[in-house]
C-alpha cells in the first residue's frame, strides 16, 4: 500500500531543510556548490529514492527499491569529480565533493523514510564543517605548507643567495622549477613552516636586493 501523500511531502521538505542547513553553510564559506545546488542535491536523492520505493509497490515488489537509488550513487560519483579542479601546484573542491556524496545519501535517507537517522546525519556534517575548519585554522598558524614562485635577477649567484634564507631560517624546502626566461630566474619553492616564519621570510626575500616579486602559488592560510 502506498504512503500517503502528505508523508512524502514532508520527507521532501525534510530534505530540503537538510540541504538548506549544509548549503548555507557551503554559501558562507565562500564555496562552488553553495546553498541552492545543496539543496537540489538532497531534494533530488530524496525525490529518486521515493520513485524507487513506488515502483517496487507498483510491481508488487518484483521491482528492486534500491536500483535507481543505486544509480544516484554512480551519478552523485561523477557529479562530484567535476568539482575537484587540479592544477600543477594544488588539489582543490574535494571537501564540497565529499560533501555532495554526503548529502546524496541524507537525502536517499529521508527519501526511505529514515528522517531522524538523516538528520542526525546532516548535524554531524554541519558541525564537521564548522568545527574541524576551525581546528584547521589553528593547527596551521603552527604548521603549514606553501609554495612560492621567485622571480629574479639575472645576476650571479641570485638563486643561491635566495635560497641561503631558507637555509637560515631552518625551513626545509623543495624546489620544484628553476627556469630561466625573458631575462630573469623563476624558482619555484615549496616549504613547510608556522605563519610567523611565512610572515619573516616573505619579508626577508622581499627585501634581498635583485628579487623581482614573490607570487603565492599556494598557501593554506
Amino acid at each position: 500500500m502506498a504512503e500517503p501523500v502528505f508523508v512524502y511531502l514532508w520527507r521532501l521538505l525534510i530534505a530540503l531543510g537538510i540541504g538548506a542547513v549544509v548549503g548555507l553553510e557551503r554559501e558562507l564559506a565562500g564555496k562552488p556548490a553553495g546553498l541552492r545546488t545543496n539543496i537540489l542535491m538532497c531534494v533530488g536523492s530524496c525525490l529518486f529514492m521515493i520513485i524507487s520505493i513506488e515502483i517496487a509497490r507498483s510491481t508488487g515488489g518484483r521491482a528492486d527499491p534500491g536500483r535507481i537509488a543505486a544509480q544516484v550513487v554512480t551519478g552523485v560519483g561523477f557529479l562530484c569529480a567535476g568539482t575537484i579542479m587540479r592544477s600543477r601546484f594544488t588539489v582543490s573542491g574535494l571537501t564540497t565533493a565529499a560533501t555532495l556524496w554526503v548529502l546524496s545519501a541524507l537525502g536517499l535517507a529521508v527519501g526511505a523514510g529514515y528522517q531522524l537517522l538523516a538528520v542526525t546525519g546532516a548535524a554531524v556534517i554541519t558541525v564537521t564543517l564548522i568545527v574541524i575548519r576551525r581546528v584547521e585554522a589553528g593547527i596551521h598558524r603552527f604548521h603549514s605548507d606553501h609554495i612560492v614562485q621567485l622571480v629574479l635577477d639575472n645576476r650571479v649567484g641570485i638563486v643561491a643567495s635566495a635560497l641561503q634564507i631558507f637555509t637560515g631560517m631552518k625551513i626545509p624546502t623543495s624546489v620544484h622549477d628553476v627556469a630561466f626566461r625573458d631575462g630573469s630566474w623563476y624558482v619555484t619553492v615549496e616549504y613547510d613552516t608556522s605563519r610567523g616564519n611565512h610572515d619573516r621570510l616573505l619579508k626577508k626575500i622581499s627585501e634581498l636586493e635583485g628579487v623581482t616579486s614573490v607570487t603565492e602559488i599556494r598557501s593554506a592560510f
